[in-house]
């Protein structure tokens, strides 16, 4: 996911014919923009001097290959502000000593190479490694790992989502062999439930997740619910268990355990892109939280329930968009099944009535809701379905009615809803918000079903953004807002990113006060793809007062759009 952290200044490179109509009605068309560069050539203006490459980077070594199931982990050690990962006739750029190739044939070896690649796109000497990925035969009494062409399949699974801003469907591009949930839903949970109830053993249960999610400044959220529910909402329901790993900017992992959760040890940073099994444990004494294999969170909570929802979620930022790949969901439980499943009705709150037509073999109904009252008031206990008022009960006992907060309700269906349409009316004159619902129909047999389509976010990579700082002559930083003396000033460009790949960076053209003043080249082997580069500017013929500098990156894929970095500085009289 990216972020706009700086104010663009300029004008967009916009690809495409503009029509102009003069006042006699007639059309005048303007010529299509040029597309932007990707290759650049040197250039300095006058008293301005550019970095230049100096010896080549260091191999990186240590290299560990781990393989799975589809996939290969790679990690090494290195300082390089980038690396070029070659495989087969496939590569990548990435700015992580690590990194995880997907969509693999299972017992097929792969031979990898890995090299440095600093800020002007000059390669090391490559290190070597080789690894067979190998399909995963652990026990689980349900799992899925997601391995058909359309996922996910609805016998298991829904998405509950708020408005219509995520999918769930099976990834595109090396990801095609994985489940993607991706959002522009932002801070709002977007939940995967699992049809398939969670049912605890006597001895220990285990609910297992391996995903890249969190992204950068996202959340992972593995709920365990007492109750009918399709939502995570905020605060836990009563007596969830619920485990939450979110990351910070600088993508440290952060896990909270409720309830009455303890974090044992710190977390290393995951990797971007990077599949880390996540384990939520329940025993005899409490709950614990495993990465990888490791505990860090535990809680002496011990429910008293036996049988709950499997919720999986994922949230971002406000702004941010997620793209998140799940290879395995799986428990390890007393066993127990999904129920049959037939096509889901659609749902119209509060609207026309819409006509109906017959489900055939449907048996049982049942309608999940989520509401947020505005107000103090009694909490909804009716609904009415196609005209049928039928009661409606909290999805989890104990849940408080309270105004700003969801509410998850569940309804059992009259045998006039087993329709392809359902309205619903709340039975009540106050303000309530409805802000989900969900629709489980079930039949003596299941209607085979799978989700098809598209992520929201594709997978292709971006250039990370340019981020330029203007120092003092001695290359030292300014108090914020401070003017700088006339006369030579410094220029840092930093160009870097937490993706899991990025696109290659043909590189960047500089501009003061709308003047191109230099052009610096990261191509001497190759696409660079981040780094920092420090430029020397002659201020001394500006004049006093408020400038500004205008950097622009450009990538060596004409796919992939320039990013733009702005900075404004003063200088004294």
């Amino acid at each position: 996911m990216k972020r706009v952290a700086f104010a663009v200044a300029g004008l967009a490179l916009v690809v495409g014919v503009i029509v102009l109509r003069d006042t006699d009605g007639s059309e005048t068309t303007l010529p299509p923009a040029p597309p932007p560069p990707t290759k650049l050539k040197p250039y300095e203006a006058e008293q301005v001097l550019l970095p230049s490459p100096t010896g080549r980077p260091t191999t990186p070594s240590n290299v560990i290959a781990r393989a799975g199931h589809h996939r290969i982990q790679l990690n090494w050690t290195g300082d390089a502000p980038a690396y070029e990962v070659r495989w087969g006739e496939r590569s990548k750029l990435v700015t992580r000593p690590g990194t995880q190739l997907n969509g693999l044939a299972n017992d097929r070896e792969q031979q990898v190479e890995i090299r440095a690649v600093d800020s002007f796109g000059q390669r090391s000497q490559p290190a070597t490694t080789k690894a067979t990925p190998r399909a995963d035969s652990a026990p689980y009494t349900f799992v899925d790992r997601f391995d058909a062409a359309d996922e996910p399949d609805l016998q298991r699974w829904r998405l509950a989502k708020r408005t219509d801003c995520a999918r769930a469907t099976s990834g595109d591009e090396d990801d095609h062999d994985r489940l993607v949930i991706s959002s522009s839903c932002g801070t709002r949970a977007v939940t995967l439930r699992s049809r398939t109830p969670f049912v605890r053993s006597d001895d220990e249960s285990r609910l297992v997740v391996d995903t890249d999610a969190p992204g950068t400044g996202g959340k992972l959220l593995l709920d365990l619910v007492p109750g009918p529910v399709s939502v995570q909402s905020d605060p836990a329901l009563p007596n969830t268990v619920r485990a939450t790993v979110s990351t910070d900017a600088s993508g440290n992992s952060i896990v909270e355990l409720v309830p009455d959760g303890t974090a044992v040890k710190p977390i290393p940073a995951a990797l971007p892109g990077v599949t880390v099994r996540w384990e939520v444990v329940l025993t005899k004494n409490g709950i614990q939280v495993e990465r990888d294999g490791d505990i860090v969170a535990t809680s002496p909570f011990v429910p008293e329930w036996r049988e709950a929802t499997a919720l999986i979620g994922v949230a971002a930022l406000a702004g941010d968009r997620i793209r998140a790949g799940f290879d395995l969901v799986g428990y390890r439980t007393a066993k127990a099944d999904a129920p049959p499943a037939v096509p889901t009705p659609q749902v119209r709150v509060d609207g026309p009535s819409s006509s109906t037509l017959p489900i055939p073999d449907v048996t049982a109904g049942q309608l999940r809701i989520a509401l947020v009252p505005s107000r103090e008031s009694e909490p909804v206990t009716a609904v009415r379905i196609n005209g049928v008022e039928v009661p409606l009960s909290p999805a989890v006992p104990g849940t408080p009615w309270k105004p700003g907060v969801e509410y998850p309700a569940v309804a059992e269906l009259p045998k006039e809803a087993f329709t392809d349409n359902l309205n619903v009316q709340l039975a009540t004159e106050e303000r309530v918000q409805v802000t989900h619902t969900d629709v489980e129909l079930t039949g003596p047999k299941s209607t085979p079903q799978r989700q098809s389509g598209t992520p929201l976010v594709d997978a292709h990579p971006v250039l990370a953004d340019p981020v330029p700082e203007v120092l003092d002559a001695g290359g030292q930083p300014v108090e914020n807002g401070a003017a700088l003396n006339r006369g030579r000033v410094v220029l840092e460009i930093r160009i870097n990113a937490l993706d899991a790949s990025v696109a290659g960076l043909a590189g960047f053209e500089v501009r003061l006060d709308g003047t191109h003043v230099a052009t610096v080249p990261t191509t001497t082997d190759g696409p660079g793809a981040a780094g920092r580069w420090r430029i020397s500017l002659n201020a001394g013929s500006l004049a006093a007062g408020a400038h500004a500098i205008e950097v622009r990156a450009f990538s060596t894929d004409p796919d992939v759009r320039p990013e733009t970095g702005y900075v404004p500085f003063l200088l004294k009289p």
